[in-house]
C-alpha cells in the first residue's frame, strides 16, 4: 500500500513539473509571437540606399500639370521629377529626427481604415526619397484633404499612416503651404 501511495506521489510530482515546463514553453512562444507581430507592425523600409528625404509643396497639381495624362503619368522619370518644378512653392530637406519619424509613420498600419479616400485628388505635396547620388529612388505624392496618394512601386503598401500625423510632420519640418493655404 505504501508503494502504491509513493508511486502516485511521484507520478503527481512528475506530471506537475511537466505541466510547468510546458507552460514556460508556451509563454516563450507567446513572447516570440509578440516580437514577430511588432516586427510586422514596424516593417523594414524598402529603400535601403536612402540618403535624403525631401518634402515639396505646390499648388494643386491637377490645375497646372499636363492635362492629357496628369492622373496616369509617371511623376519620376530617370530619377528626376517629371513635372514643372517651377511650380514648387517649398522644398524642405528633413533632418535625421524627422526622417526617422517619417519612416516610422509610413511603416505603421494604424490608420488604414480611418483614412478612406474621398472622391477627389488635389495633390499639393510630394515626399521624395533620394539615394547617395541624389537620385530620386522613391516618392509618395499626397492630397491631405482628400486622403489620397500616388506612390512609386517600391513604396506600395506603405500607406497605413494617418494623414493628420503626416500633416503634423510637415508643419514640424517647416512646410507652410498646406491644403487650406491654397484655396
Amino acid at each position: 500500500m505504501k508503494r502504491v501511495l509513493f508511486l502516485f506521489i511521484i507520478l503527481g510530482l512528475i506530471s506537475c513539473k511537466k505541466e510547468n515546463t510546458e507552460s514556460l514553453i508556451v509563454n516563450e512562444k507567446t513572447k516570440e509571437g509578440k516580437s514577430k507581430s511588432e516586427l510586422i507592425k514596424i516593417r523594414d523600409f524598402p529603400l535601403k540606399d536612402l540618403s535624403k528625404v525631401e518634402v515639396l509643396s505646390y499648388e494643386d497639381r491637377m490645375r497646372w500639370d499636363d492635362i492629357k495624362n496628369r492622373y496616369t503619368k509617371d511623376l519620376i522619370v530617370d530619377y528626376k521629377l517629371n513635372f514643372d518644378s517651377t511650380k514648387v512653392k517649398e522644398r524642405v530637406v528633413l533632418n535625421s529626427v524627422l526622417k526617422t519619424e517619417l519612416l516610422e509613420l509610413m511603416s505603421q498600419d494604424s490608420c488604414k481604415l480611418e483614412n478612406l479616400p474621398r472622391d477627389c485628388y488635389m495633390p499639393r505635396h510630394i515626399i521624395l526619397f533620394r539615394d547617395h547620388k541624389n537620385r530620386i529612388i522613391g516618392y509618395k505624392e499626397l492630397c491631405l484633404s482628400c486622403k489620397g496618394f500616388r506612390e512609386s512601386k517600391n513604396l506600395e503598401n506603405y500607406n497605413g499612416f494617418c494623414y493628420s500625423q503626416m500633416e503634423e510632420l510637415f508643419i514640424k519640418a517647416g512646410i507652410k503651404y498646406l491644403d487650406e493655404d491654397y484655396e
